[in-house]
C-alpha cells in the first residue's frame, strides 16, 4: 500500500512537471526543485545513457528498461506525459487569452521558491556569487527573438534535445526553448492533435531528441551536483531568478495601471506565494 502511494505521489508530482513545461518561462525542473525530488530526478535519469539507448535501438527493451529505476521514473514521467498531453488544450487556451494571469500566478509561485530553496547561511557564503552568472544568461536567453526553420525531422529532433536539456534545468523552460526556436506553436499543435496522419512521427522523432538530449547531458549535472553541488545550485537559483523576466505579468514597468486587471494579477501572485509555502512542506516523500 505505502509502494502505490509513493508512486501515486510521484505520478503527481510528474502532472505538475508536465503542466507547467506547456509553458514557456517556467520550467519542468523548477517544480522538480520545488517538490524536492530535483537531485534524485538527476541521480535516477543518468541511468538513461548511451548503453541504454544502444540496447533500446537494438531492441533489447526488457534489458535496456532493467538498468533504470521504474518505480521512480515510470509514474514521474507518466505523468508528465499525461500533465502535457491532457493540458495542451488548456494550457494554450490560457496563454492566448489570460497569459498574465497565468504568469502572475507562477511569478508567486517561483518567488516563494527561491527564497524556500535558499538555505539561510547561502545570503553570507561566497557561493552566492554563483546566481549572478546564472542570472545573467537565463535573463539574456528570455529576452531572445525566435528563430524561423522548416518543421523538418532533423529540426525537430534537434528542439527535443535543447528542450529536455532546458526542462531539466531549472529557470530555463523547454517550451521557451520551443518558442526560441520557433517550434512551440507546431509542437503545441501536434499535441492537441497527435493522432492526425504524420503526428506521431513527429512526437516519435522529438521523444527520441528527448532522450539522446538527456543521455548526453544528464552525467554532467550529476557530476557537478557531486563534485559543486552548492556551487551548481545557486547558478540553478540564479536561472529562477533571471527567467522571470518572461512572466513578467504586469506588462511594461514603465507603464503599469493600477486597475481591475492589475488586482486579480497581484492577488494570483500571492497565490502562487502561498501556494509554493505550502508545497514546501509537502515536498518530501
Amino acid at each position: 500500500m505505502k509502494k502505490i502511494k509513493t508512486k501515486l505521489i510521484y505520478f503527481f508530482k510528474g502532472f505538475a512537471m508536465g503542466s507547467v513545461d506547456i509553458i514557456p518561462g517556467i520550467s519542468g525542473g523548477t517544480m522538480a526543485l520545488i517538490l524536492g525530488i530535483y537531485e534524485k530526478l538527476i541521480k535516477e535519469l543518468k541511468a538513461i545513457n548511451l548503453g541504454f539507448l544502444k540496447l533500446l535501438l537494438n531492441l533489447k527493451i526488457k534489458e535496456a528498461f532493467s538498468k533504470i529505476n521504474l518505480g521512480f521514473l515510470l509514474p514521474l514521467f507518466s505523468g508528465i506525459i499525461i500533465a502535457i498531453i491532457g493540458l495542451a488544450k488548456v494550457i494554450s487556451y490560457l496563454l492566448q487569452n489570460h497569459s498574465s494571469y497565468l504568469y502572475g500566478f507562477f511569478f508567486g509561485l517561483i518567488i516563494a521558491s527561491i527564497f524556500i530553496i535558499l538555505p539561510k547561511k547561502f545570503y553570507r557564503a561566497k557561493n552566492s556569487l554563483f546566481l549572478i552568472p546564472g542570472f545573467i544568461l537565463a535573463w539574456i536567453i528570455s529576452g531572445s527573438n525566435s528563430i524561423n526553420s522548416a518543421n523538418t525531422y532533423l529540426n525537430i529532433f534537434i528542439s527535443g534535445i535543447l528542450a529536455i536539456c532546458a526542462m531539466i534545468l531549472p529557470g530555463i523552460s523547454g517550451s521557451f526553448i520551443l518558442l526560441i526556436l520557433g517550434k512551440y506553436e507546431f509542437m503545441i499543435s501536434v499535441l492537441k492533435n497527435p493522432f492526425i496522419s504524420g503526428n506521431l512521427v513527429y512526437l516519435l522523432v522529438f521523444a527520441l531528441g528527448c532522450i539522446f538530449g538527456l543521455a548526453s547531458f544528464i552525467k554532467l549535472l550529476d557530476f557537478l551536483f557531486k563534485k559543486y553541488k552548492e556551487q551548481s545550485m545557486a547558478i540553478l537559483i540564479g536561472f529562477m531568478s533571471g527567467a522571470l523576466r518572461k512572466i513578467w505579468p504586469f506588462g511594461k514597468i514603465t507603464n503599469i495601471e493600477i486597475d481591475r486587471s492589475f488586482i486579480i494579477i497581484l492577488l494570483l501572485v500571492i497565490a502562487g506565494i502561498f501556494v509554493g509555502i505550502q508545497i514546501s512542506k509537502i515536498k518530501k516523500v
